[in-house]
């Protein structure tokens, strides 16, 4: 069990008699994944102190207006109501913009479409009760959401099949300014895993939780056909970094300053995924800056991968795009597209390729 979903978790808290009669009428809030689009009662709008013209928060902002120990528990309490298709109970504290912290208890659940995937998350907050001053200033601080600096841009773009019976890769922008960064082999259900990761990365989670969830879900579908896959999330700050976890493929390629850079992450490739056991995995970080490129691929390329990502180095620190990346890589990789073109179409040899480049 997720530990945002124990009852005995200090985030979440059931009623009982100890409980606080909540002083405001309860809000309602939904989250629909299918539009990107967020809903707001005046209610939760006053119960977070915001302003309704700064917008509501999307999932993936909400966790930084949270104290730092209910963030990580509140993103997989979400993950697995919209994965699993739970109901969603629990008890979450709010940093107001005045520095106040308020106990909010929300209850609710996903909205489950015809084709069985989760379209919404709807939920009824209400005041728990009890507000007071954040005494540490630095906790409050780490509460309150980090802006990306101006010029951590991350810019995008995929080559290779988008999703086919051999693999998929996506690159997708987040919600605050992140970015996932996916690619997988072997799967006859590429679309569907596709989408899982999408709806996940808009909870929020991260790399570990989303392989796991996956994990979990080939294993319980009884595909029987082992999936390698990378998922890495890019997470805007100060400084930006880049979170990773491997199941069965190469970690991602860091270029700073035209070279490669270790990501000491060589040595942990992780256990394919739908496998007979439950291997867990892990996940890893590196800090980015304005210049870094990403390259997330998967193919075959052969004796010639190791000469390739040497020679790349100097040639992505001429590239100003992330398609420009994506298509200097494939051409030293020696699986550059018929056409030239630079679309997301399948090239020779299969290869799956993501490039992130940060403005």
């Amino acid at each position: 069990m997720h530990p945002a979903a124990h009852p005995d978790h200090p985030a979440v808290l059931g009623d009982g008699p100890g409980a606080v009669a909540a002083p405001y009428a309860p809000g309602i809030a939904v989250w629909d994944l299918t539009t990107d689009e967020v809903h707001w009662s005046p209610e939760v709008f006053a119960l977070f102190g915001r302003d309704r013209t700064a917008g509501a928060l999307t999932l993936d902002q909400l966790p930084a207006y949270l104290l730092p120990d209910d963030q990580l528990p509140v993103q997989g309490m979400v993950t697995a109501a919209l994965v699993d298709g739970r109901a969603l109970r629990g008890e979450f504290r709010v940093v107001r913009p005045d520095g106040t912290v308020r106990a909010v208890r929300c209850t609710g659940g996903p909205v489950i479409g015809p084709d069985g995937h989760a379209e919404s998350l709807r939920l009824s907050l209400r005041d728990a009760g009890g507000a007071w001053p954040v005494s540490d200033r630095a906790a409050a601080a780490s509460a309150r959401p980090v802006a990306a600096p101006a010029a951590a841009v991350p810019d995008l773009a995929v080559r290779g099949p988008a999703d086919t019976a051999s693999g998929w890769c996506d690159a997708l922008p987040l919600p605050g300014g992140g970015a996932l960064l996916a690619l997988g082999s072997g799967a006859a259900e590429s679309a569907m895993l596709r989408d899982a990761l999408r709806g996940m990365a808009m909870t929020g989670a991260g790399p570990a939780v989303m392989l796991g969830l996956l994990d979990r879900l080939l294993r319980q579908c009884g595909g029987g056909t082992p999936v390698a896959a990378l998922c890495c999330r890019y997470e805007p700050g100060e400084p930006p970094a880049l979170a990773w976890g491997q199941a069965g493929l190469r970690p991602p390629l860091l270029f700073r300053d035209g070279r490669v850079q270790p990501t000491a992450a060589e040595d942990a490739s992780g256990a394919p995924l739908g496998g007979t056991a439950e291997p867990g995995y892990g996940e890893r970080r590196t800090a980015l800056r304005p210049g870094d490129v990403v390259l997330c691929w998967a193919g075959d390329a052969g004796e010639a991968e190791a000469a390739a990502v040497e020679a790349l180095g100097p040639r992505l620190g001429a590239a100003r795009t992330a398609a420009d990346c994506a298509d200097l890589a494939l051409d030293l990789l020696g699986q550059g597209s018929d056409s030239g073109s630079g679309s997301a179409e399948a090239h020779p040899g299969g290869v799956r390729l993501v490039a992130l480049r940060l403005g």
